[in-house]
């Protein structure tokens, strides 16, 4: 599996402010994707950027250099290009099976600020969906996105239930009704992602009201009528966006949704809202809000209060790193065979040639001499056993005489397959025969 590498930043490395400087806006990825592998010389590229980490995977025809492509990252991605140290401090890199388990773990939400959660799933499959859009997924990485999604649905399957699978939007939805204390409130949630989702549905089953904001008024819309909600375009909201006790962002894009003239607004009118902002970058200027004097619920906050029972969150999920393992397992054994196959196919093509040539030498004095016979087979025989015999020394020297036993045990397990078959098979019927 040297084919591949992924290369990330996450909150554990960057830090929440610094991640939402590195994050690709949302309306620019499918754009930017061809570019960005273009400069850092990978074939097939995508990127998963989410509100705790920001992280590329990259396949090719041949081993990736994956240091040099994790320092142009650097320098492309940063507002200031940044030092070479300071890229690899906060950008990890994994290569073949390591990059290939680290988007397995992504997939299922094992390497989640809250361990086990689903929303990562939609996003990995999302982050597919757009570098197919934009031309930088190839086969590479159609399969090994199919496979990391297929290991996290069994992981969502077997391990990590609903029981033991908390949303970080969870840990929002707990401020929201600590900040509320049974009082009567009203809610906004802004931009229809599966964190507002999450929250709009809990929201809903307490009968909060609510109103759901989103830059295309329908898909609010849509979304308001299954949480019984009402809707707002974000023009209208941003219009006037007082007289709410909470307002929960978490909109994709490169400038805060409420700005320092939005900010003011709202201290102005004097509801002085909770304000929680799970965009990265922050959807909510961060020092503006401080300085109106607003409370605002960064993700920094947020990951902090999942960090604190992400131990006893894993040990819960232990089962579900079994899953991953019998993948890759799995896994392992396909690509092997799946990177085999041209040479087989080689193979194949020279017993074909050496068959041929064989024919040519056949005895054909039509007086069915037996010795004859028995000598041209011999020779055939030993034709065809040359490359490979030759091969599997190789093999052995390489890889070890259990390597040359795997080999033969397949060999043996097809011949013995042979020799199970109808001793009549390939013989014409009866009523085929030629008169």
């Amino acid at each position: 599996m040297n084919r591949f590498a992924l290369i990330g930043a996450s909150y554990k490395t960057a830090g929440v402010e610094r991640l939402g400087q590195l994050a690709l806006p949302k309306d620019q990825i499918a754009q930017r994707l061809p570019s960005l592998a273009a400069k850092i010389g990978a074939q097939e590229l995508a990127y998963i950027g989410t509100c705790n980490r920001v992280e590329f995977v990259l396949a090719g025809d041949s081993p990736l250099v994956v240091q040099a492509c994790r320092d142009k990252l650097g320098q492309l991605l940063a507002p200031t290009p940044l030092l070479e140290t300071e890229t690899r401090r906060i950008f990890r890199a994994w290569t073949d099976e390591g990059a290939v388990e680290h988007l397995f773990l992504v997939a299922s939400g094992l390497d989640s600020a809250q361990a086990g959660e689903r929303e990562i799933y939609a996003q990995v499959r999302g982050a597919w969906t757009t570098a197919r859009t934009a031309g930088t997924c190839g086969l590479q990485l159609d399969y090994i996105f199919g496979e990391a999604l297929r290991a996290a649905q069994d992981v969502h399957q077997q391990a990590a239930r609903p029981g033991n699978a908390d949303s970080l939007a969870n840990f929002a939805v707990t401020r929201v009704v600590e900040h509320i204390a049974g009082r009567s409130c009203r809610i906004a949630l802004v931009g229809v992602s599966p964190m507002t989702r999450h929250c709009a549905r809990a929201f809903a089953q307490k009968n909060l009201p609510m109103i759901i904001v989103n830059r295309t008024l329908e898909s609010a819309q849509e979304f308001a009528a299954e949480v019984k909600a009402d809707a707002k375009s974000l023009e209208a909201f941003k219009a006037d966006p007082t007289g709410f006790d909470v307002i929960i962002t978490a909109v994709g894009g490169a400038e805060p949704v409420l700005d320092r003239a939005l900010l003011t607004k709202l201290a102005a009118a004097g509801k002085n809202p909770l304000l929680i902002d799970l965009g990265v970058p922050p959807n909510v200027d961060p020092e503006a809000a401080e300085a109106v004097g607003l409370h605002r619920v960064g993700m920094d906050e947020v990951i902090a209060d999942a960090a604190s029972g992400r131990a006893a969150k894993l040990g819960q999920l232990a089962s579900a790193r079994v899953v991953i393992d019998e993948h890759l397992e799995r896994l392992r054994s396909e690509y092997a065979i799946r990177e085999a196959a041209p040479l087989l196919q080689r193979l194949t093509t020279q017993y074909q040639q050496a068959a041929v040539e064989s024919l040519r030498r056949l005895p054909r004095n039509g007086g069915g001499d037996d010795e004859a016979l028995r000598l041209w087979a011999e020779g055939f025989a030993r034709r065809l056993a040359h490359a490979p015999i030759k091969g599997l020394r190789a093999l052995a020297a390489e890889a070890g005489p259990e390597a040359v036993q795997a080999y033969m045990a397949g060999v043996e397990e097809a011949l013995s397959d042979n020799e199970r078959a109808p001793k009549d098979a390939g013989k014409d019927t009866p009523k085929e025969k030629r008169s």
